[in-house]
């Protein structure tokens, strides 16, 4: 079974090489590595030149059409049975493809196998953290609503099911992958986790997951357009109701304007049985005119950044 790695770059000559080699040293070989620059304006086509001298891959260049864009390319051009997604600023480990082709062989019903992930902060690889997250397995929907627990490069998924619910939405700049399992989850996909450190991810100032209003933003903005998926297309009362739960919960910490139409449709939807739910998050809202705790992921990220 061949897996097909697509490293998305933009801007980063000085890093593909580290996620273009880290790939190489993997156990498992049947792999094929599609490089895709996304419009870089450094010199990343310079290096990825150099970088064919050691390594075998596909480099493909286009116009700046970014992250979600410049993967879906590189899907469309895949070959593999098997899809993993490394952004050109991390590091798989080497036994990461193998442990997870495994898997697949031997759960015929899993769709992505995920792992575990540790984090470090610019150019110290060694020095790594852990950023704990939760663990769901199997339908997962019903979790994935309230937040992505699955960094992107921990995840191998089947190539069939990806483009079965049509790829990364090109329309977003953050949270693409977040969306997508959430769609793969819609359409009946199972998800494993092999409860192991199998990557790393490299924490940059100012990168997404260190700015939070930015974070809480995205998530509102992908579950409000994923509604008409969720209240016409499914008819489980459950899981309507936890998909406005969830929705409710991230326009409160988005401070969105429209948390209160947004609420009162929910009410309509779901029913009188759902208004004790949906009035604790009412008085959250208007508890957060007056304070907004911080989120605990976010904070840690932002302490080992500051100490730096």
């Amino acid at each position: 079974m061949k897996v097909s790695v697509i490293i998305p770059t933009y801007n980063t000559a000085n890093l593909v090489g580290q996620a273009i080699e880290s790939v190489h040293n993997s156990t498992y070989k049947n792999f094929e590595i599609i490089v895709v620059d996304d419009g870089s304006t450094d010199n990343t086509k310079q290096t990825v030149d150099a970088l064919k001298q050691r390594f075998e891959f596909t480099y493909i260049y286009q116009n700046n059409k970014g992250l979600a864009g410049a993967r879906n390319t590189g899907i469309e051009n895949a070959s593999g049975d098997f899809l993993v997604f490394l952004d050109s600023d991390d590091l798989v480990l080497p036994s990461k493809f193998q442990l997870q082709v495994d898997f697949f062989s031997k759960n015929k019903n899993a769709d992505a196998v995920y792992s575990f992930s540790d984090c470090f902060v610019e150019d110290d690889a060694n020095n790594r953290f852990n950023i704990g997250l939760p663990i769901f397995e199997g339908n997962v929907l019903n979790n994935l609503l309230f937040g992505n627990f699955m960094h992107v490069n921990s995840l191998m998924v089947k190539t069939s099911k990806v483009r079965e619910v049509g790829l990364f939405n090109p329309l977003y700049k953050e949270l693409e992958d977040w969306d997508l399992w959430i769609r793969m989850s819609l359409n009946g996909s199972e998800f494993y986790c092999l409860k192991e450190v199998l990557s790393l991810v490299r924490v940059r100032k100012g990168s997404m997951t260190t700015n939070q209003d930015k974070m809480n933003k995205a998530m509102d903005k992908v579950l409000s357009n994923l509604e008409t998926k969720f209240t016409i297309q499914h008819s489980d009362k459950s899981l309507i109701f936890n998909f406005f739960k969830a929705l409710l919960g991230f326009k409160v910490l988005a401070n969105s304007t429209d948390f209160y139409s947004t609420f009162f449709r929910a009410l309509k939807i779901c029913g009188l049985s759902s208004l004790v739910s949906f009035a604790k998050i009412f008085i959250k809202k208007l508890v957060f005119y007056f304070y907004r705790p911080n989120n605990s992921t976010t904070n840690q990220l932002e302490q080992v950044w500051n100490a730096k």
